[in-house]
């Protein structure tokens, strides 16, 4: 070896220099990131009040377009929570934020969930049913909640929480998310998913899901009608949950999937109320969400083996 070549050592000092220059700018662009973030705020405040500020469809479209300009080996989940631990504590800048989560069993699978969507830094409070996780987000207590997969919940009150939703009163929460949205690769719970709400309304991302529930009232009807229906008024509908309240009116209330966005003002709506015209009584949009990220998105390059 040359005398003027460097060494090793000499050599992993001078790209650990260029490593920590990296380091030192990208801090320096957090704290600028940040210094807009609280500027936002400011003009928010100025214009709606003290009132939270989440995205969740700005967010999801932030973190496709990261997500299609990735490149190099840095695997695509773990820049993605970086980002979402940024947007979470850029939000919590802006305003109060915190999040209610269905803990019934005591094992911390929603939290642990909602953790890995929401960050280490927001409040997480733990509730043991449905309900109580509706009232806290419906109060304003807590800004988002996080509840099962319509019909999964266990209890009767848990797997169709879905029913306290289904209102026109304002106010009233909405679906505007599913979890998890990137799914990490160590969490314990692989095959769960989770639903947020929140006072607001969903946003269209162009990819996405809206959950519509249509009740009806006397005799039954079949699986295959409402799809019909549903088919007739320009909606492809997945069947996801049913509810009966009973009662003098035989009440039923039936929750169906759109793979698309359909807002509250949507015409579709209404001709969709229409094939149900013997039977319906109202049919009401519960939501919607971003679709989350496929785990062929996610895929990474595997690293070289040892």
């Amino acid at each position: 070896m040359s005398s003027t070549e460097p060494t090793p050592e000499e050599r992993l000092d001078a790209l650990r220099r260029q490593i920590d220059t990296i380091d030192d700018d990208l801090h320096d662009l957090i704290v600028r990131r940040t210094e807009l973030v609280e500027r936002v705020g400011e003009i928010k405040r100025e214009a709606w009040g003290q009132v939270s500020f989440i995205r969740p469809g700005r967010e999801a479209r932030m973190l496709r377009r990261l997500n299609a300009q990735h490149r190099g080996r840095f695997p695509r989940p773990v820049l993605l929570r970086l980002w979402r631990e940024m947007i979470i504590g850029s939000l919590c800048l802006e305003g109060p934020f915190s999040v209610a989560v269905l803990d019934t069993r005591g094992d911390g699978e929603y939290w642990d969930l909602s953790r890995d969507h929401f960050g280490s830094f927001a409040p997480m409070h733990a509730w043991r049913s449905a309900s109580d996780v509706l009232a806290e987000v419906s109060s304003g207590n807590a800004t988002v909640g996080v509840l099962p997969i319509p019909g999964t919940g266990g209890a009767d009150g848990d797997a169709h929480w879905w029913r306290g939703l289904f209102s026109e009163r304002p106010g009233t929460p909405k679906v505007i998310a599913r979890l998890p949205f990137v799914r990490m690769p160590n969490s314990r719970a692989q095959d769960l998913d989770g639903l947020v709400i929140a006072t607001l309304e969903p946003e269209a991302t162009g990819d996405d899901r809206t959950l519509i529930a249509v009740e009806l009232e006397g005799s039954e009807i079949s699986r295959d009608r409402l799809f019909e229906g549903f088919d007739r008024a320009g909606l492809k509908a997945r069947w996801v949950d049913s509810h009966v309240t009973g009662g003098p009116a035989n009440l039923r209330t039936h929750l169906l999937e759109v793979a698309e966005f359909v807002g509250a003002g949507d015409e579709r709506l209404g001709r969709l109320a229409g094939c149900f015209n013997d039977v319906a009584v109202r049919v009401i949009p519960i939501g919607g969400y971003a679709t989350p990220l496929s785990a062929e998105e996610l895929r990474y390059p595997a690293p070289p083996a040892e």
